[in-house]
């Protein structure tokens, strides 16, 4: 991955050499933005997502979709114990339909009793016959024997469903089987796209972690085993750090751009956010529900700070590095603190001074000067002669 950074800081580094004399037209020293420059993109030491504290645990609550809910008795963001109400079901309508099923219960009893009788008669008329009379007994008999399993196997289904029924009307109050919190109440049993959900969701107390999302511009940037930093948004000095667990690419959500025009959605006015989750080292001091800041931390073996080619340096006499960095459109020298520095990428890690939202210019001696104004326009792009394509990172000219 940072072979792959360095070498686009590498491709920009030549642009900018061919480029430096940008200034002498009079037109501003152009500067390039230090994240494009690094290679890294949107994501950096640094950068920050938005992210919130989720249980590892979640229990779903379903509900039977053959009974009517005659009240729910949470919301979502409500905390709940273990044995907690969370819904109930219209005991009106199940009273009525268990008194119905014991009445149906009833008859199919009678109804064999009445077989059993027949059977007994039917022998017993048969014991006095002989011949082909006998045989028309027997016959009878055995259509009746049928009749009478047939109404057996009725009755012990339903005796299923009136146990069922009158172990529904005794629990008709749903309660929570964890203590947590509200995650979400699906009224309609589905998401936007029609795909089910749970009835009631619940984020179980206990094992946290966090939940942070990426945009599809960003995919890759995260990846199954980083390392981050989850920072407190309330308090500077608190911190925790952990690890990528899983990029859930096969979940994402969707949001439509458009949706504050009024315009209507569709795949060409949506983008994608993909769910990721950070396993943490310690949970001291967080709390279900708490949103945080999410940071991708240095990784280990690998520079940290702000990666650039080290052919944007330039040195006092006395040794001292500096840049020429943009400062509200005028051209400053600004001192960095060095840090690693990695010989066969010619990168060095700027550990202060510099940040990835900075704009630099190559130090030119020609054109770089304190106070020059400076420009954002590639020059490349203004000298280009009319009806030329730009050709895109990745096309065929």
């Amino acid at each position: 991955m940072k072979i792959r950074r360095y070498a686009s800081a590498a491709a920009a580094l030549a642009l900018t050499v061919i480029l430096s004399a940008c200034g002498a037209d009079g037109a501003g020293v152009y500067v390039q933005s230090v994240s494009s420059l690094s290679g890294m993109g949107g994501i950096a030491p640094g950068d920050r997502f938005a992210g919130i504290v989720v249980s590892e645990h979640v229990a779903e609550i379903e509900k039977d979709g053959e009974k009517t809910i005659a009240e729910v008795l949470v919301k979502e963001g409500d905390d709940v114990k273990e044995g907690d109400a969370l819904f109930s079901y219209d005991t009106e309508e199940l009273q009525l339909t268990l008194d119905k099923q014991r009445l149906e219960l009833e008859q199919l009893k009678a109804t064999i009793e009445n077989y059993k009788s027949q059977i007994t008669q039917l022998e017993r008329e048969r014991d006095r016959v002989y011949g082909s009379d006998k045989l028309q007994y027997t016959v009878q008999i055995q259509s009746t024997q049928v009749d009478l399993k047939e109404s057996e196997l009725k009755q012990k289904t339903k005796e299923t469903e009136v146990a069922k029924s009158e172990d529904i009307l005794a629990n008709a109050t749903v309660v929570s089987p964890v203590t947590g919190r509200i995650q979400a109440v699906n009224e309609n049993g589905t998401d936007n796209y029609g795909n089910p959900l749970p009835y009631i969701t619940i984020q179980q107390s206990g094992s946290y972690r966090v939940k942070g999302t990426l945009g599809e511009l960003q995919r890759g940037g995260i990846t199954e085993g980083s390392t981050m930093k989850i920072l407190s948004r309330t308090d500077e000095t608190q911190s925790w750090s952990g690890t990528v667990s899983l990029v859930d690419y096969e979940n994402p959500t969707q949001e439509n751009g458009n949706n504050m025009y009024g315009m209507a959605t569709d795949e060409m006015t949506t983008s994608s956010k993909y769910p990721f989750y950070i396993e943490l080292e310690s949970t001291e001091g967080l709390i279900l529900g708490q949103h945080v800041y999410i940071e991708l931390a240095a990784e280990e073996g690998k520079l940290s700070g702000v990666p650039l080619s080290m052919a944007f340096l330039a040195y006092e006499e006395d040794g001292t590095p500096y840049v020429w960095a943009e400062n509200h459109g005028r051209l400053e020298k600004r001192t960095v603190t060095l840090g690693e520095t990695d010989p066969m990428m010619g990168t060095v890690s700027i550990l202060e001074g510099l940040t990835m939202e900075d704009y630099i210019a190559f130090p030119d001696p020609a054109v770089c000067r304190e106070g020059a104004a400076t420009t954002h326009s590639d020059p490349a792009q203004a000298e280009a002669p009319a009806g030329n394509a730009v050709v895109e990172e990745g096309g065929v000219a």
